[in-house]
């Protein structure tokens, strides 16, 4: 019975998050979780499309600032996780996200010394991220990466560099330490 009562709970807090968006938070089913204080910011004509069975911990946010956030069945996002997109993320089947995990798929640009870095604009590029992940705690993963399907990527790594051969990897940036 607690069981149906964490899921109408959910849907609820799901169908607010959809209305405040306007239609562009879109969902596929009516299994998810969503814990307290989790946030969608979905504006400069951004869209997110949830796949069904997601779990939203405590104080999550995803902002799709004119970029698409694409989530597949069955992933798990523990507390604090941040994903951002101004390009597009797409993450797959079956994932589990670590506390804290931050997914960016951008960066700003700091080329001219003569120009402050806040007025020297963004860029871009496409992550996306397969099935059967684990992101273990506190990593951060930057524009432009692919990560592989059965991949586990250790705590406090930073992942810079596409991750394509199924193994462990870790570090800064993070480099396989055993293979699968």
């Amino acid at each position: 019975m607690r069981k149906y009562i964490m899921i109408c709970i959910g849907l609820l807090k799901l169908f607010n998050k959809m209305i405040i968006n306007l239609g562009r938070l879109k969902t596929n089913g009516i299994k998810y979780f969503i814990g307290k204080n989790v946030k969608f910011w979905i504006h400069s004509g951004g869209n997110c499309d949830i796949g069904i069975k997601t779990w939203f911990s405590d104080f999550c946010s995803f902002e799709a600032n004119g970029g698409n956030i694409r989530l597949g069945y069955n992933n798990f996002f523990n507390t604090n996780c941040r994903v951002i997109a101004m390009n597009d993320i797409s993450i797959g089947d079956n994932n589990l996200f670590g506390p804290n995990v931050v997914i960016v798929d951008h960066k700003h640009e700091y080329s001219n010394p003569n120009d402050l870095i806040c007025k020297q604009g963004m860029s871009s590029a496409s992550v996306k991220i397969g099935s059967d992940i684990w992101v273990c705690a506190n990593v951060v993963i930057t524009k432009g990466v692919t990560i592989g399907n059965r991949i586990v990527v250790a705590a406090n790594s930073v992942v810079s560099n596409d991750l394509l051969e199924p193994g462990v990897y870790a570090g800064s940036p993070a480099k396989m330490v055993k293979k699968l």
